[in-house]
C-alpha cells in the first residue's frame, strides 16, 4: 500500500465545524474559498498580514511575511484543547480525568502553554452546557420540534408515544412509559 504524499500542512478540525491550518508553527484561519482554491490568513491578523491559498494538499500561494516568530507549542496547545472540548462532548468522565488524560499524552512545552487546570475545568462545563442545552422553546404547536434525546427516558425506552403532525391544527402528543 502506497503511503500518502507528506502533506506540508496539517488541518485540524474545530468544535465549530471549521477547520484551522498548521503549517510550520503558525495557526491559519479560512478566509474565503474560491472554486477549489482555499485563502488562509494568519490568527494573529491584528499584527501579521501573512496569507497562503491552498489547492487539495499544497499550498500554492503565499503573500506576505510573518511579523511575529513561528510557536510549534501553541499550535500542539490548540491541538491539545480542541481534543480537550471534543472528550467533553463525547464522554462523561469527570473533567479532572479529562485534563489529566490529556496531560499525560502533552509535551512539557505544551502542558505549560495550557491554561490553568480550573479554566480548563470552565472550559469542560461550557462545552457539556452547551451541547445537553434545550431547544429554543416553540411559539406556535407548529414549530415544536422535538430533538431524539427528549423523545425517550433516560435508560432509553420510548417516551414519546404519538405525535399527530406538526401540519395538524390539533396538534397533540401522547407521552407515557
Amino acid at each position: 500500500m502506497a503511503e500518502p504524499p507528506d502533506q506540508p500542512f496539517r488541518l485540524i478540525g474545530t468544535i465549530r465545524g471549521g477547520n484551522k491550518l498548521m503549517e510550520g508553527g503558525y495557526k491559519y484561519t479560512m478566509r474565503r474559498r474560491i472554486g477549489d482554491v482555499v485563502h488562509w490568513q494568519c490568527e494573529e491578523r491584528g499584527t501579521c498580514k501573512a496569507r497562503i491559498h491552498t489547492k487539495d494538499t499544497e499550498i500554492v500561494k503565499r503573500t506576505s511575511e510573518h511579523t511575529h516568530a513561528p510557536d510549534e507549542q501553541a499550535v500542539s496547545c490548540c491541538e491539545t484543547k480542541l481534543d480537550i472540548k471534543r472528550k467533553a462532548r463525547e464522554s462523561q468522565d469527570s473533567a479532572h480525568h479529562i485534563v489529566g488524560e490529556s496531560l499525560q499524552t502533552a509535551s512539557e512545552g505544551t502542558a505549560a502553554k495550557l491554561p490553568k487546570l480550573d479554566s480548563l475545568k470552565r472550559t469542560i462545563q461550557r462545552q457539556r452546557a452547551s451541547a445537553l442545552a434545550a431547544p429554543v422553546q416553540p411559539t406556535t404547536l407548529a414549530e415544536l420540534a422535538l430533538p431524539a434525546v427528549y423523545q425517550q427516558t433516560a435508560k432509553g425506552e420510548q417516551f414519546l408515544l404519538y405525535d399527530s403532525g406538526a401540519d395538524d391544527v390539533h396538534r397533540f402528543l401522547i407521552f407515557g412509559t
